[in-house]
């Protein structure tokens, strides 16, 4: 740990003690302490006041109320010769402004050695109908755990209209625009050691399917943000979305059993079964069928909101000149049919079309045999040591 980095006392002395007077205006309400659900870091969670000053579109549409109105919305997005996206996009641009609360899990290594030469977090950006608990999912399966055992902190969320964060509107405000201003402000607020006081020499973004579409849209708007990003379950093309889509079977969120999805509004969406997730995020026999039922138990949100608007934010990263590491699984059905191999190495293109200017020390990786939701397959922990491999190989 260098002498730029300060970590409370308290919480060298006891990982889990209860240290809210070293947080200022900017940190954590609601603070929790305790270890991983993998086991192997320690973690403060809560949630953290973000002001957003973002523009938006003015969406011409309405959240549809009952299923029929649901489904068919998904009918005309997706048909051949459909208008509806560009329909719905002409209401020209609005400004999404607020003040949002966001749900946050600081992890760092429990060994105090280890702790003491922490200099790099990784931002963990999860992608759709998921939550921060794709990076830590359990025991062997933590993406968290394995980063604190190699030396790194790491921070996940809960985007903008997900899991344990707050919940504006589904169509106006919690849009594509909004969720890169919510990621942008905590590298400010990792940058500046406003975040509990920790303050960190190099910020690595790392994402997972829309979390990687958000994080490659940091790297085009603020190219200065990260010194490196790892992204997972992406790809160049998107010509396999509408299936998944399909396979979700998206429904209104407050018409699931789930009690945390009672409360919201129409227009916050979720996956109807687990045989849709399945289908759309795993490869039998390849992963580890606990961990799917914790994704499963964890389901979350999506809205038409982001849908509509997160093409928008896709563009090349032309500015970016640091390290990127892209990781897919073999079999990802998502964003490469089920074949990332097919018809050329799916990783390449994306590499070379959305990071012109990137480091040559950037890499790809396939995980074998697995689906879309790789950090629940058992070549999992595989997929965890390159992507560690990779940042040591870079310095980081």
């Amino acid at each position: 740990m260098d002498s730029s980095t300060f970590l409370p006392l308290a919480f060298l002395i006891n990982p889990f003690a209860s240290f809210t007077s070293a947080f200022g205006p900017n940190g954590i309400s609601n603070l929790v302490s305790g270890p991983s659900t993998g086991g192997g870091s320690t973690c403060i969670s809560g949630h953290i006041t973000l002001s957003i000053n973002t523009p938006g579109i003015k969406l011409l549409y309405e959240a549809p109320q009952d299923q029929m109105a649901v489904t068919e919305s998904f009918v005309e997005l997706f048909q051949v010769d459909s208008t509806f996206g560009a329909e719905v996009t002409a209401g020209g641009p609005s400004v999404i402004s607020g003040d949002y609360d966001i749900f946050v899990k600081l992890c760092l290594p429990s060994d105090p050695e280890i702790l003491a030469q922490v200099k790099t977090v990784q931002l963990l950006t999860h992608g759709a109908t998921l939550d921060h608990t794709y990076w830590d999912i359990a025991p062997g399966y933590s993406y968290v755990d394995v980063a604190s055992a190699a030396g790194y902190a790491t921070l996940s969320y809960d985007q903008l209209g997900v899991g344990n964060s707050d919940h504006p509107d589904p169509i106006q405000v919690v849009q594509a625009t909004a969720q890169v201003a919510v990621t942008h402000a905590l590298v400010e607020l990792l940058r500046n050691a406003e975040l509990g006081g920790y303050r960190f020499d190099k910020v690595v973004g790392v994402g997972h399917s829309a979390g990687s579409t958000l994080t490659q849209g940091i790297t085009t708007q603020y190219p200065q943000d990260f010194d490196a990003v790892i992204l997972s379950g992406t790809s160049a093309s998107a010509a396999s979305v509408p299936l998944t889509m399909a396979a979700f079977n998206l429904i209104n969120a407050n018409t699931d059993p789930a009690p945390q999805f009672q409360h919201l509004p129409a227009g916050f969406l979720t996956q109807q079964s687990a045989a849709g997730i399945q289908f759309a995020f795993y490869r039998q026999p390849n992963f580890d069928e606990d961990a799917f039922r914790q994704q499963v138990a964890h389901k979350q949100t999506n809205t038409l909101g982001v849908l509509l608007t997160l093409g928008g934010i896709v563009a090349p990263s032309t500015e970016f000149t640091g390290p990127v590491d892209m990781v897919n699984g073999e079999n990802d059905l998502v964003f490469c049919g089920g074949n990332c191999l097919y018809p050329t190495d799916q990783n390449s293109a994306a590499l070379s079309i959305f990071y012109p200017a990137a480091s040559e020390r950037s890499q790809t990786y396939i995980a074998a045999g697995a689906g879309h939701s790789i950090a629940a397959h058992k070549s999992g922990p595989d997929s965890f040591k390159h992507m560690i491999q990779f940042l040591q190989d870079n310095g980081l």
